[in-house]
């Protein structure tokens, strides 16, 4: 009964999806017939006009979102539909629309935490479309070849440890298929390239246990470009999962000192979202309890102003402070220097 009711479903998307594309086609006007086709004028024409034809509801809205990915492979924007399914965020193909210049910003709050005897450690997460790029349909701009390269050595110049994960996450599991943000295998492997990189400073350490904890089904936050809602199952894209972890970290009275918690961790989502679980296998690699000062939604440089401003209300202050910052929010412009 359940695959008839599957093949009879799917048979009237079919028919629906055909008469209105029948109806788009028909109506759809490019100029020249060779241009129009050679140009995508026709795609473009074609696409403007089955979306009229659609009622505007839930329903109405899966499927034009159905019909886009089985004839286009198109998400909606905001996202770009690379192959075997892989998505990623349209702002990795795009400079930044409220950028800050890097090399002063850095500057600004070296100098602040200096002062304060704290160490500045920034971590710049490469785009997911560099790590991918074997994945996408079609190439980014040469401006964002040299970024991340202009970005590192803007770091050193600082005078300051500048971390490379560029090999370090040059695996397809480094990465969620779905969504903007790394896997926890790439926080992980993240968290390890961190430790290694800061292994001789010295910091109160503590007792640090990580756990895997199951897998479950995940929808990465890029599914929201592609809402083909009940049709999903039929025409993709298809689900994946994340492996779940849970840390535990076991303090002795005293043991810090005078230092609370050694380190603080200040960053985005990528570092705020407990699914990736970057915060977790961060106190596992450096084996020291960590304060996640990071937030989802606000780019990496507000959370550190938030920092900087409140860091004189805490009884202590860390010794480290890692700062995650996603290649996407700097532009090209302000690296090349």
């Amino acid at each position: 009964m359940r695959v008839t009711f599957d093949t009879l479903s799917t048979f009237a998307i079919a028919t629906l999806m055909a008469g209105l594309s029948a109806t788009a086609f028909v109506r759809t006007d490019a100029g020249d017939p060779l241009k129009g086709w050679t140009n995508g004028a026709y795609q473009r024409g074609f696409e403007g006009r089955f979306e009229a034809s659609i009622p505007a509801n839930e329903g109405a809205v899966a499927i034009w979102a159905a019909v886009k990915w089985i004839l286009f492979q198109e998400p909606a924007d905001g996202a770009v539909a690379g192959k075997d399914g892989w998505l990623f965020t349209a702002e990795e193909f795009t400079e930044p629309s409220d950028p800050r210049d890097f090399s002063s910003e850095l500057a600004r709050v070296s100098r602040a935490l200096s002062k304060d005897g704290i160490t500045l450690v920034p971590l710049i997460v490469p785009d997911k479309a560099r790590m991918q790029a074997q994945r996408l349909q079609r190439g980014r701009s040469e401006s964002f070849t040299q970024r991340y390269a202009h970005t590192l050595a803007a770091i050193q110049n600082a005078g300051l440890v500048g971390i490379d994960l560029r090999k370090t996450l040059q695996i397809d599991a480094a990465f969620m298929r779905t969504d903007t943000h790394w896997s926890p295998e790439g926080a992980r492997r993240a968290a390890n390239a961190i430790a290694e990189a800061v292994q001789e400073l010295e910091i109160p350490r503590a007792k640090v246990t990580t756990l895997a904890t199951g897998v479950t089904e995940f929808d990465g936050d890029l599914m929201s470009f592609v809402a083909t809602g009940p049709f999903r199952s039929r025409v993709g894209p298809a689900r994946e999962t994340i492996e779940n972890f849970e840390t535990t970290v076991a303090t002795k009275g005293g043991l810090f000192g005078d230092v609370a918690v050694p380190v603080a961790l200040v960053g985005t989502s990528f570092s705020a979202k407990e699914e990736f679980h970057f915060e977790g296998f961060l106190k596992q690699a450096l084996q020291a309890d960590v304060l996640n000062l990071s937030h989802v939604g606000q780019g990496p440089f507000v959370p550190m102003d938030a920092f900087l401003k409140d860091r004189s209300s805490f009884s202590t202050l860390p010794l480290l402070v890692i700062w995650e910052i996603p290649e996407r929010f700097l532009t090209s412009r302000s690296t090349q220097k």
